[in-house]
């Protein structure tokens, strides 16, 4: 690549450029004289293309990252990149899964590589019962956590995603996908391997309570059942006269509160997996 320019008598920095390749050089124009400098960029070429799997097609969703001497760059799917020579290091990143490799890389040369990351795939979505009716609901939301529990009985998170067709791409393991839609949160465990394609189907064993209000300051759900100091869990609240919320099948006690004090008024319902309740609480 040639280019040709006038530039006014002085000193200048030159910098000559390839991708993330790069050289300078000093230079003192003279009126009248016309220069030519030649840039060394010391550099080459690297193509990787990321796999999620051993035989599978180069994925789009990959992101690669390029650590050259002196510097770093990202490129996404099938990755081209001109870096200074010397040791690279290529990580290749699909969902929760990662792959490195170090490649050694001459001046002029081109290193064309395929890099497996290991991953299967995953995706979720969410029934009201199993076979029924899906959860098409843009609030519903799904974690990923590892299925071995810490020392502290707590488990690992992997990824997250809101939405019905929530899609995931995981390292071979065991898992729970901890799935939430407004009151009901339901765990259930799965398990991957690489080259993995798994249609994830995950009953809420749950219903819709329509819940109206008139005048309601706020109204909250509490569970029918008192525990052992004679108080009954409160499971939400919202502020308003209105609310609808996808809740697991059971009895619950709905509470209008009012304003004014001693103007609380109370309703039990009861709660069945794949229908709709509509209750009034005046």
């Amino acid at each position: 690549m040639a280019l040709k320019t006038k530039l006014e008598p002085g000193d200048y920095l030159i910098v000559g450029r390839d991708d993330e390749a790069r050289s300078e050089q000093k230079i003192k124009i003279e009126a009248g004289k016309t220069y030519s400098p030649l840039f060394t960029l010391n550099a080459g070429t690297l193509v990787i293309h990321p796999h999620a799997s051993q035989g599978s097609e180069i994925s789009g969703e990959a992101r690669v990252d390029f650590a050259y001497p002196g510097g770093s760059t990202t490129h996404y799917g099938d990755a081209k990149a001109t870096v200074p020579a010397g040791e690279q290091k290529v990580t290749v990143q699909i969902g929760a899964g990662t792959a490195t490799e170090t490649v050694q890389l001459t001046a002029g040369q081109t290193v064309e590589k395929d890099i497996v990351v290991g991953v299967g795939h995953a995706m979720l979505n969410a029934y009201y019962t199993a076979g029924g009716d899906k959860a098409d609901n843009s609030g519903i939301g799904f974690e990923v956590v590892k299925a071995k529990k810490k020392i502290d009985g707590s488990r690992e998170s992997v990824e997250h995603s809101y939405g019905p067709d929530s899609k995931f791409w995981l390292p071979p393991d065991d898992y729970v996908a901890l799935t939430t839609l407004d009151l009901a949160v339901v765990e259930q465990p799965f398990s991957i391997k690489a080259g993995d394609n798994q249609d994830i189907k995950v009953a809420l064993d749950a219903g819709v309570l329509a819940m109206s209000a008139p005048g309601a300051y706020s109204i909250e759900v509490l569970s029918s059942k008192k525990d052992i100091e004679g108080k009954r869990k409160s499971l939400g609240l919202t502020y308003g006269d209105s609310w609808q919320q996808a809740i697991p099948a059971g009895d619950y006690v709905v509470v209008r509160h009012m304003s004014a004090e001693g103007q609380e008024k109370e309703m039990p319902v009861t709660i069945k997996a794949g229908e709709r309740t509509e209750i009034i609480v005046q």
